[in-house]
């Protein structure tokens, strides 16, 4: 475990010397280590029907329309660019069209606010039809203000005006409320990200020691993506992603890219199954587990070893979503949850941190620029992309071979690796998502009804 010594045994930095703590108190440390890491993992985990970005919008429209009475004669929409950016093109869970404003629209007629991220796991053709009726009325404006995810919905009927604020994660309604309407500054404040706690050796020692059994629910959050992935492939839609001399292909490397990429096309088209999503992200889930369990079936490791694996794997995307955000210019499914997947394979084989370094060096220092321009069907492509490149990585690194830690924006530390990485993209691509919006919105002739 990442700094051992001082964390079991005690450290003093007035005096400089490390107090020997008894064998309750150190097993009392190691149990709350255990707890602290544990629950990140599964507060990151949430299921979704539909890309995350459209379901969080409606979401917040369901539980606008459940809050007020009346006939509706407005409805004006307000999100953060990165969420608007990733709500425009994807496909939605039973509707046949795509936008904004139709999310918006089918939030009120065909949502259900007491399902969380699932709020459209049930669209009804007639529900659809009046969405499509509907999305007349809706504004979307872009919420210049907003410093992180945010989504607010205000509702007009003759009796009422509701409004309903989402802020800092996808599910997180940080406001209902009704008009004269208070002032709102914590916009988009990004409340449900964690400071940046542990270190990849922390990771892998948890990882390694936690109890089996309280790790099994990991199994039911592969399962769920497993799922995604098997209808896609009876409904062909790997042929979207990948050319036929890889499908038939058995490597890992081919499989990893099947299995993730066929999984997110899925998604990104709308099919009407529940996603496990990572850190807010359908996609990343898709990424995380897939990948892994792909080296898993190669490998034809224990259920044990998998489970170890992926837990380790979570821990590293969770800290590196804590540098780059929620919602970033970057597509995190390469520089995240990607390379967090080849820590899981890494972990597979039987590698330590140095390999599992090494692993990250090798991606980083291949996909760190990675845009993202909005969720649609061609994430399915960075998708597989990140899959293939996180078990090359992990295997390369396992022969020893790989990209120079002197390389780029590259370092010999995890840590310091990542915290470049949120330098790289908090910082010097500030202006980078207004851009990828400004092209966007203005090929709004091709998305007539955003």
């Amino acid at each position: 475990m990442g700094n051992s010594c001082a964390a079991i045994a005690g450290f003093s930095p007035a005096r400089g010397e490390i107090i020997l703590l008894n064998p309750v108190e150190t097993e009392r440390i190691i149990t709350m280590n255990h707890t602290t890491w544990l629950n990140k993992i599964k507060s990151s985990l949430a299921p979704s029907t539909g890309c995350t970005e459209p379901a969080a919008i409606a979401l917040n429209a369901a539980t606008a329309r459940a809050n007020i009475k009346g006939e509706i004669k407005r409805i004006t929409a307000r999100l953060d660019a990165y969420l608007f950016k990733n709500a425009m093109g994807v496909g939605i869970p039973g509707a046949d069209e795509r936008g904004v404003s139709l999310c918006v629209a089918l939030g009120i007629t065909a949502g259900d606010p007491d399902a969380g991220m699932n709020a459209l796991h049930t669209v009804k053709a007639d529900q659809l039809a009046a969405a499509k009726v509907l999305r007349e009325l809706v504004t979307v404006e872009i919420a210049d203000e907003a410093k992180g995810l945010y989504i607010e919905t205000t509702i007009t009927t003759q009796e009422d005006q509701v409004r309903v604020i989402t802020s800092g994660g996808h599910d997180n309604l940080a406001r209902i409320e009704h008009a004269p309407f208070a002032p709102f500054t914590e916009h988009g404040a990004e409340v449900a990200e964690a400071p940046h706690e542990g270190s990849l050796g922390e990771f892998i020692e948890f990882a390694r020691t936690c109890p089996l059994e309280e790790l099994t629910f990991l199994r039911d959050a592969l399962n769920m993506n497993r799922v995604v992935y098997y209808r896609a492939m009876e409904e062909g839609l790997a042929h979207h992603v990948l050319p036929n001399m890889l499908l038939q292909d058995g490597s890992l490397y081919a499989q990893a890219k099947k299995m993730a990429g066929a999984a997110s096309y899925a998604r990104m088209h709308g099919i009407p199954l529940p996603v496990m999503t990572a850190t807010g992200s359908g996609n990343q889930g898709l990424t995380l587990f897939l990948t892994v369990d792909a080296a898993a079936r190669t490998f034809n490791v224990s259920e044990e070893r998998l489970l170890r694996a992926l837990a380790c794997a979570a821990l590293a995307n969770i800290y590196i979503k804590s540098f780059i955000g929620p919602l970033s210019s970057v597509c995190a499914c390469g520089v995240a949850s990607g390379l967090s997947a080849s820590i899981g394979v890494v972990y597979l084989m039987g590698g330590s941190e140095k390999e599992m370094l090494q692993a990250s060096r090798n991606i980083l220092g291949s996909v760190s620029g990675m845009i993202c321009d909005g969720a649609k069907e061609g994430c399915a492509s960075k998708v597989a992309l990140s899959a293939g490149l996180a078990v090359e990585s992990a295997c390369l690194a396992m022969e020893g071979g790989g990209i120079h830690a002197q390389d780029g924006i590259l370092d010999d530390s995890f840590d310091r690796l990542i915290e470049h990485l949120g330098e790289l993209v908090c910082i010097g691509m500030g202006s980078t998502n207004d851009t990828i919006v400004h092209i966007m919105k203005d090929e709004k002739v091709r998305r007539p009804n955003c």
